[in-house]
C-alpha cells in the first residue's frame, strides 16, 4: 500500500535505524535516491546528531533523527521528529545493531547486556512505537536487520549470535500476530559484508592461554572475510526488493554467497555442520 507524504508525492516512507554509517547507511541513501528520489522518502536515525560530520549531514540524499533504540523517550521522540518531516511511516528498517567478537567466558556483564539492549529490546522498542502510527494508516512492513550469525552459532561471537537467535524467534512470533492487521515482517540476513571492522565490532580480546590461540584465529578469519566481502549496497538492494514485492517471505539472505551459505547451514545436519565450521574457524587443531 503506497501512501502519500507530507510532501505530496507518492512516496513510500522510511525510516532506517542505525543509519549514519555501514548497512545502514547504504540502506537509506539507495532507497533516497531510488527514481531520483521520486520513489521513497527516507529518514535516517543516529544517537547523535551533533557527531555527524558536516560533509555526510550536508551531502545525504536523507534526513536524520535522533534516535537511541536502547531508550524509549528517545525512540517516541525520534519517531515523532520522522512523522513530522515525512507525515508518516510505511516501512520500519530494524538495522541498529552492536556486533561483538570476544570469548564468551571473558564477556563483561555490562557489555553483553548491550548487545541485547541495543540487537533485540531496541528493536523491541521501535516496533511496539511503529505499529500505532502503522495501524492508523492501514497497514505497513517491518525489517528487521538480522543476520547469518542468527543461523548458526559462531565461535567467539557468543553474545552477538544469541541476540540475533532472539530476533529470528521474535520475528517469526509478531509476523503471524500481525498479519490481519496488514502488517508484514521480514528478516534480512546479511553474511560478511565490508565495513570498518573497528567501528562496527564491540572487541573483548581474549585474556587467557586457553582464548588466545583460537580466539586469533577466529578473529583472522573474520578479517579475511570482511575484507573479501561484499559491499553494504548488497544488502540495500535485497531491501528495497523486500519493500517492492507485494508479500515478501520472512527471511531474505543478504550479501557475497549469503544465499548458499544459508541453504548449506540450514541442510548440513547439526554434527557435520560443527564439524566444518570448526575446520573453516581453524579450530580444530590448537
Amino acid at each position: 500500500m503506497v501512501k502519500s507524504g507530507s510532501d505530496g508525492f507518492n512516496k513510500k516512507r522510511v525510516l532506517v535505524t542505525g543509519a549514519s554509517m555501514g548497512i545502514g547507511f547504504a540502506i537509506a541513501r539507495f532507497l533516497a535516491k531510488r527514481g531520483d528520489g521520486g520513489e521513497f522518502s527516507v529518514v535516517g536515525t543516529t544517537r547523535n546528531i551533533s557527531k555527524l560530520s558536516k560533509g555526510l549531514a550536508k551531502d545525504c540524499p536523507f534526513r536524520f533523527v535522533s534516535m537511541d533504540v536502547t531508550d524509549n523517550h528517545s525512540v517516541k521522540k525520534g519517531l515523532v521528529d520522522a512523522i513530522d518531516i515525512m507525515g508518516g511511516i510505511d516501512v520500519l528498517v530494524n538495522n541498529a545493531g552492536i556486533s561483538h567478537l570476544g570469548p564468551f567466558e571473558e564477556m563483561p556483564d555490562d557489555q553483553g547486556r548491550a548487545i541485547f539492549e541495543t540487537n533485540f529490546f531496541g528493536i523491541v522498542n521501535t516496533i511496539r512505537a511503529v505499529l500505532p502510527e502503522m495501524r492508523k494508516t492501514g497497514g505497513g512492513l517491518i525489517i528487521n536487520v538480522g543476520s547469518l550469525a542468527g543461523v548458526v552459532g559462531i565461535p567467539f561471537q557468543s553474545f552477538y549470535a544469541s541476540s540475533k537467535f532472539a530476533l529470528e524467534g521474535l520475528t517469526e512470533s509478531i509476523r503471524m500476530e500481525l498479519f490481519h492487521q496488514n502488517i508484514g515482517v521480514v528478516l534480512v540476513e546479511p553474511g560478511d559484508i565490508k565495513t570498518d571492522i573497528a567501528s562496527h565490532h564491540l572487541i573483548t580480546e581474549a585474556k587467557t592461554d586457553q582464548y588466545t590461540k583460537p580466539y586469533k584465529n577466529v578473529v583472522d578469519v573474520v578479517r579475511g572475510n570482511v575484507k573479501n566481502a561484499g559491499p553494504p549496497e548488497d544488502v540495500a538492494r535485497v531491501v528495497y526488493k523486500v519493500i517492492k514485492t507485494r508479500s515478501p517471505r520472512i527471511r531474505y539472505p543478504a550479501g557475497k554467497g549469503a544465499v548458499s551459505s544459508y541453504i548449506a547451514l540450514k541442510l548440513v545436519p547439526q554434527r557435520l555442520r560443527e564439524y566444518i565450521l570448526k575446520g573453516y574457524y581453524n579450530l580444530k587443531k590448537i
